[in-house]
């Protein structure tokens, strides 16, 4: 037998061959792409939103940190709905390609250049500006007639009810970029 101490769970336990071992730890080597997330409401992503801003992506580019991949991406701020002022917000986001590696994430959206999005943006302690809830806090917007829509996708990634932390599908979210606007304003302030 051989005895491996295995740190994520701080258990000691038996191998009963090196070969076992090896796989295991092979399998353990490799970084999952599944995303869980909590399902989080609308005034959810306003309230813990650092920033809102409606903008244009421009162009990404990946960079390596450590074991990962992030693409950033640099947004042209049309309007800022909430936090400090800013023309060009760069948004992390977790997955690209650096080199002859590549990364995927589930429930991570894509920001093509030239398409115009309302981001939910939080700035954590790295300084990195990310979009809250990933797919959750990004509408995009379309023109429909003589309005301007907003649109979010109901997410590919695995949600937990936050109370219940029992499975649910992310339900796509589509109203006028007006009434959008007005519910930040409202939340914002605290009016209903």
């Amino acid at each position: 037998m051989i005895y491996s101490w295995f740190p994520s769970c701080c258990t000691l336990f038996a191998m009963p061959s090196p070969g076992l071992a090896a796989i295991l730890l092979a399998i353990l080597a490799v970084p999952s792409a599944a995303a869980t997330l909590e399902q989080l409401s609308l005034d959810d992503i306003i309230r813990e939103s650092t920033a809102i801003v409606r903008g244009r992506a421009g162009e990404g580019h990946s960079i390596r940190s450590g074991a990962l991949i992030f693409t950033v991406t640099r947004f042209d701020v049309a309007e800022q709905w909430k936090g400090p002022p800013a023309r060009q917000i760069d948004i992390w986001l977790p997955g690209g390609q650096a080199g002859s590696l590549s990364q995927t994430f589930g429930g991570v959206p894509r920001l093509p250049a030239g398409q115009d999005f309302v981001a939910f943006l939080w700035t954590g302690p790295s300084g990195r500006t990310q979009i809250i809830g990933l797919s959750q806090g990004l509408f995009s917007i379309e023109k429909r007639g003589a309005e301007f829509v907003a649109i979010r996708k109901p997410s590919a990634a695995l949600m937990l009810e936050p109370a219940s932390h029992r499975p649910v599908h992310g339900a796509a979210i589509e109203m006028p970029l007006g009434e959008l606007k007005a519910q930040v304003a409202a939340a914002s302030t605290g009016k209903p």
